[in-house]
């Protein structure tokens, strides 16, 4: 008995420090992180100011998705981020990928912050969405830290083939990773409908087109008990919008 209750403290001591451990490990990478927020704006502008908007936009969304996520660790991080850097950093990479002639991109950046004014100037600088009878390309949705959802339809043969790939960022996902999701479904050519069911989960996709925004799927998900076969918390309802044609 004296055996097994030593063997059970040794057990508990390599566990503690393993969860001990983790957690320092944790604190150092954000800590880390959260302490190039000002470098990444100030290269971001810096290379904006250069023309050169690629390397800028990079800049900017690596700012974008660390001060979100270290407001949501700020106990933790020890940096202190308002909400108006947040949207700073959002109008910027729009900004950016408008300057590259990316106008659906810079949308979805500026549409991160559509009750701001900044972001409602800048949506009426873009030119007006284009409208194509193809439907191919990438659509996207906003996720946590600067991250997005995806939805790719290409086109085989006689139908539309389209892929979801979903995530969920945790309070602690831009350095622990995020939850991931996927499925795929096929739909005709004519149709702007198409339809995905695993289990008892049911998920209906409507391509539409929006004046203002461009064209976009709009994605309800019923899914019941069923997970749908995603990770824990990813959903793949919500309205994603056109930004590459192919």
């Amino acid at each position: 008995m004296i055996k097994i209750s030593q063997l059970s403290m040794i057990t508990a001591t390599v566990i503690l420090s393993s969860s001990s451990f983790a957690e320092d490990s944790f604190e150092q990478e954000l800590q880390q992180g959260c302490s190039k927020v000002k470098q990444y704006a100030q290269t971001g502008k810096k290379l904006y100011d250069q023309k050169q908007y690629a390397q800028a936009a990079k800049q900017f969304e690596d700012q974008a998705a660390w001060a979100q996520f270290c407001l949501m660790n700020a106990d933790e991080s020890g940096i202190q981020v308002s909400d108006r850097e947040i949207e700073i950093a959002n109008n910027n990479v729009g900004l950016s990928y408008a300057k590259l002639g990316k106008p659906q991109w810079a949308r979805v950046w500026f549409l991160r912050d559509a009750e701001s004014k900044t972001s409602q100037y800048n949506l009426k600088q873009l030119p007006k969405p284009k409208i194509a009878a193809d439907l191919q390309g990438t659509y996207v949705r906003a996720n946590g830290f600067g991250q997005w959802d995806y939805i790719t339809v290409t086109k085989q043969q006689h139908q539309y083939r389209i892929n979801f790939e979903g995530y969920y960022f945790g309070i602690r996902g831009l350095i622990y990773g995020p939850n991931l999701g996927e499925f795929d479904t096929n739909m005709p050519i004519t149709a702007k409908q198409a339809n995905y069911r695993y289990e008892d989960c049911q998920i209906k996709l409507q391509f539409l087109n929006d004046p203002i925004n461009g064209q976009k799927i709009e994605v309800e998900q019923n899914n019941g008990e069923s997970s749908c076969g995603f990770g824990h918390n990813v959903y793949a309802g919500g309205t994603f919008y056109k930004v590459e044609s192919k």
